[in-house]
């Protein structure tokens, strides 16, 4: 499944076969009585085998950030979702143990921590710190991430400017603080990838 992005928080949990989730976050194996809890506005690409994968999607009112987890009795989830699927969706959360996500090159994670928090410096000179071509960069992140630098670095600004929108910031306080040149850079970028501009955009 292509890149994608879902407008609310979900809680996901696979009743049968097995995918891998890829995006920013990284790269998550998710098989039987996995439980994957997405916030708002998500972003990320599926991967599935041969064999494909059932999958349960539940609603949660809000989630703070992308976790992997695994419930041990994923049928007595199932069938409370079947009465309440929000109350399944709570229980998944609260009996779920943390799984990590898969682990790159300690490159390519060097790199990651430093595309979120570096905001100027070109990609080639981050890629160059890490002992990597810019080119090599790009396919890496592409292969794991299943998106580019450039887009990775594009997501975890507008990630941040959507959290401090829906926490109540102006959108040229969420703007500044994220690390857009401009109020109406934000707007263009969050227009594209929500359909909203910052005033627009829905406050759970």
């Amino acid at each position: 499944m292509a890149m994608h992005r879902h407008r609310a928080a979900y809680v996901a949990l696979v009743l049968d076969g097995g995918y891998e989730e890829c995006g920013p976050d990284g790269r998550f194996s998710c098989g039987v009585g996995g439980v994957i809890v997405h916030p708002p506005w998500h972003r990320h690409a599926d991967e599935f085998g041969s064999g494909g994968a059932v999958v349960l999607n539940l609603p949660v009112a809000t989630a703070d950030g992308l976790t992997c987890a695994e419930v041990a009795d994923v049928t007595a989830i199932e069938s409370l979702a079947r009465r309440s699927p929000r109350l399944a969706a709570r229980a998944a959360i609260e009996e779920a143990e943390p799984r990590p996500p898969l682990t790159p090159s300690a490159w390519l994670e060097d790199l990651t921590r430093m595309l979120a928090t570096d905001e100027f410096t070109p990609i080639g000179e981050l890629a160059s710190r890490c002992g990597v071509s810019a080119e090599h960069a790009s396919r890496a992140c592409r292969r794991w991430f299943g998106v580019g630098p450039a887009e990775l670095r594009r997501e975890s600004r507008l990630r941040q400017a959507i959290g401090l929108l829906e926490a109540g910031a102006s959108p040229s306080e969420a703007a500044i603080d994220s690390g857009f040149s401009d109020q109406p850079h934000l707007t263009r970028l969050l227009k594209r990838a929500t359909g909203h501009t910052p005033g627009s955009l829905p406050r759970d």
